[in-house]
C-alpha cells in the first residue's frame, strides 16, 4: 500500500499484534483494500499458507440470480465490479512486492489450476463473480501460498484451513451460522487469524451487534489513528469514523457542486440522516425492525441469571432434571401462569413446542422456565404438561392460575387438551386472529397483537425477568414489528419465536384470567432509538 493513512497503518500493526479483530470503518475508507494487503502480507510471510477471502458482494450477487429486479441486479453488479477493481489493483501491488522480496506472484483459475499471467480486468471480474479467483505467491518452484476467493456461506466455508478475511460482514444475513462454521477453520493452528470488516448493520438483530457493539457509555474522540476498543464479546475492534478519517486526510466532496465540505456539512446535507449515522458516524442504532429491544432483552436476561432457565429437551432424563430444577427454584407462594405454544411434528425444520412457566411478584413478572421440545406423540406431550402442573401444584401456594394454549393452528389438539386437563387447571384457548374487546383499547385489535404488546410492555418497562440462555434471546429477536403487526422470520433450525409466543400466553394465563391486572404496563411499546454511548454529539 502506498503511503497508508494513519488509521490504516495502525490497523496493519494490529494485524501483527492480534489473532482476531474487526475493522469498523466508515464507508469508502479502504476496508477491502486493506484486507487484500493483509492477505498478501500473510502469504509472503508464511510459505504454504492458505488465506480465505470472503466478501458479502459475492453472497448478494448469488441471492439476486433468480430475482427479476434489473435495478437491484445492476446495483450488486456495480458493487462486485468495484471490489474486483480493488482486488485487481491489489494484485498488481502484490506482484511488485513479491518481486522485491525475490518471490513470484501469480493469478490463477482455482477451478482449472491454470496460471493467468496476462489477465484483463474483464476476465478478472468474471473469475471473481464465479468464485474461481486465486492469488499465489511462489516461495519455491512448486511451493506456494494462496488466497482463495469464496462466497461467505456455510457450504463454501467448510473444508478450508488458514487465515480468514471476511469483508462487509454486516451484510451477511446468516452471519451467525457462518461464524459457527469458521471457528474450527481458525482454531486448528495458533498462527491462523480471523480478520473482519464492516460498518454497523441496519438491523440490530444481526449477530454483529452481539460480537462488535462497543460497551455502553464508551466515548470516542476524533483521532487520525482511529480508536481501538474491546467489545463485550471480547473482540478487538479498530474504529475509524468520518471524523477520524477526515483527521487522517480523507476528503469529502459535495454530491451536487463537487466542492470539498466538512464532516459536519456532510451530515447536514445527507438525505438520510440515520443512514449517515450508521455508514459514517458508525453508530449502532438500536430498535430497527425487531420487536424486542436488544438492551432491554439483555437486561431482563441478566436479572434471570441463576434463577431462570430455558431447557432444550431431547430425552426423558433431561426432562426429569428440568422438573427437579423447577421444583427447587419455583416460588412457594407466587401466582403462576403457564403458556403453551403448540407444535406436534418432528421434522428437522418444524417448530418446537414450548411450555413457559411465569410468576408474578408484585409488579414484576418472572419467566421462571421454558421447556422446549420436538415431540410427535400427543399423549407424551399431555403427560409432560401434567408433570409440570404437578410440580407447581405441590407448592404451598397450590396449582397454577391457568394454562393458556395457542389454538390457532392446532384447534382439535387444544380442545382435547382443555377437556383432559379441566380438573387440574383452567385452560384458556387463544386464537391469534380473533378480535379482542377490552376496555381502554384505542383501536380494534386481535389476540396476537394484544398479547404481544402486553408482553413487550413489561419488557420495555423493565418489569420482566427472563432466562439467560442465548436460545431464548435469539428466538425472541426473530419477532419483528411491521406497521403495527407482529411478524416472524423462522431461522434455519425451525425456531419461530416460540419462546416469545409461549411467554405472552403465560402472561395472559397469569394476569388475564380474571380480566384485571395487578400492574398495567405501557399499552404499546414505542421503540425509541437508545444510545450506546455518546458518539461525536450525534444522538441516536
Amino acid at each position: 500500500m502506498n503511503s497508508p493513512r494513519a488509521y490504516q497503518a495502525v490497523a496493519l500493526a494490529g494485524f501483527r499484534r492480534y489473532r482476531m479483530f474487526c475493522l469498523l470503518w466508515e464507508r469508502q475508507a479502504g476496508k477491502s483494500t486493506l484486507l487484500a494487503e493483509m492477505a498478501l502480507t500473510d502469504m509472503m510471510r508464511h510459505p504454504g499458507r492458505t488465506c480465505i477471502y470472503a466478501s458479502a458482494s459475492l453472497l448478494l450477487g448469488r441471492e439476486l440470480i433468480l430475482k427479476e429486479s434489473a435495478a437491484a441486479d445492476a446495483s450488486v453488479r456495480d458493487l462486485m465490479k468495484k471490489e474486483s477493481e480493488m482486488l485487481f489493483a491489489a494484485a498488481a501491488r502484490g506482484a511488485a512486492q513479491a518481486q522485491a522480496a525475490n518471490l513470484l506472484f501469480q493469478t490463477a483459475d482455482s477451478s482449472s489450476g491454470k496460471i493467468l499471467p496476462h489477465i484483463t480486468p474483464a476476465e478478472f471480474l468474471e473469475l471473481f463473480e464465479a468464485q474461481r479467483l486465486e492469488f499465489r505467491v511462489y516461495h519455491e518452484h512448486n511451493a506456494y501460498s494462496r488466497t482463495q476467493i469464496i462466497a461467505p456461506n456455510v457450504a463454501t466455508a467448510r473444508g478450508w484451513s488458514g487465515t480468514v478475511f471476511l469483508d462487509e460482514i454486516g451484510f451477511i444475513r446468516t452471519f451467525l451460522e457462518l461464524w459457527i462454521a469458521i471457528e474450527p477453520i481458525v482454531s486448528t493452528n495458533p498462527g491462523f487469524k480471523l480478520i473482519m470488516s464492516t460498518t454497523p448493520p441496519q438491523d440490530d438483530r444481526h449477530y454483529c451487534f452481539e460480537l462488535l457493539a462497543p460497551p455502553a457509555g464508551l466515548e470516542f474522540l476524533a483521532s487520525p489513528t482511529g480508536n481501538w476498543y474491546e467489545s463485550d464479546a471480547g473482540i478487538h475492534v479498530h474504529r475509524a469514523d468520518a471524523y477520524d478519517t477526515a483527521a487522517a486526510g480523507k476528503k469529502i466532496f459535495d454530491l451536487r457542486h463537487s466542492g470539498e465540505i466538512s464532516v459536519e456539512e456532510s451530515f447536514q446535507r445527507a438525505i438520510s440522516k440515520q443512514g449517515w449515522r450508521v455508514n459514517h458516524a458508525l453508530q449502532w442504532i438500536l430498535g430497527g425492525a425487531a420487536a424486542c429491544d436488544l438492551l432491554r432483552l439483555k437486561s431482563a436476561q441478566t436479572r434471570g441469571e441463576n434463577t431462570c432457565r430455558c431447557f432444550e429437551l431431547r430425552s426423558d432424563g433431561e426432562f426429569n432434571s428440568a422438573l427437579a430444577w423447577l421444583a427447587k427454584h419455583l416460588s412457594p407462594t407466587h401466582p403462576v401462569g403457564l403458556g403453551f405454544d403448540v407444535a406436534t411434528t418432528t421434522r428437522q425444520s418444524s417448530n418446537p413446542s414450548v411450555v413457559s412457566v411465569l410468576e408474578q411478584d408484585g409488579a414484576e413478572i418472572i419467566y421462571r422456565a421454558a421447556f422446549v421440545w420436538k415431540i410427535k406423540e400427543p399423549d407424551v406431550v399431555r403427560e409432560k404438561i401434567r408433570c409440570i402442573l404437578r410440580v407447581i401444584g405441590n407448592r404451598p401456594g397450590g396449582r397454577a392460575r391457568a394454562l393458556a394454549v395457542d389454538a390457532t393452528n392446532e384447534k382439535y389438539f387444544a380442545e382435547d387438551l382443555r377437556r383432559r386437563l379441566r380438573t387440574e387447571v383452567p385452560v384458556l384457548l387463544v386464537v391469534s386472529s380473533e378480535r379482542v374487546d377490552k376496555p381502554g383499547l384505542e383501536k380494534p385489535t386481535n389476540w396476537k397483537e394484544y398479547l404481544g404488546d402486553q408482553y413487550i410492555g413489561f419488557l420495555e418497562d423493565n418489569h420482566l425477568t427472563l432466562p439467560p440462555e442465548a436460545y431464548l434471546r435469539n428466538d425472541h429477536r426473530l419477532v419483528l414489528k411491521d406497521r403495527g403487526r407482529f411478524v416472524c422470520e423462522p431461522d434455519a433450525e425451525g425456531c419461530h419465536a416460540d419462546t416469545f409466543d409461549s411467554g405472552k400466553l403465560g402472561l395472559h394465563a397469569l394476569l388475564g384470567i380474571t380480566g384485571t391486572f395487578a400492574y398495567a404496563p405501557t399499552a404499546a411499546p414505542q421503540h425509541n432509538h437508545h444510545r450506546l454511548g455518546r458518539q461525536k454529539g450525534l444522538l441516536i
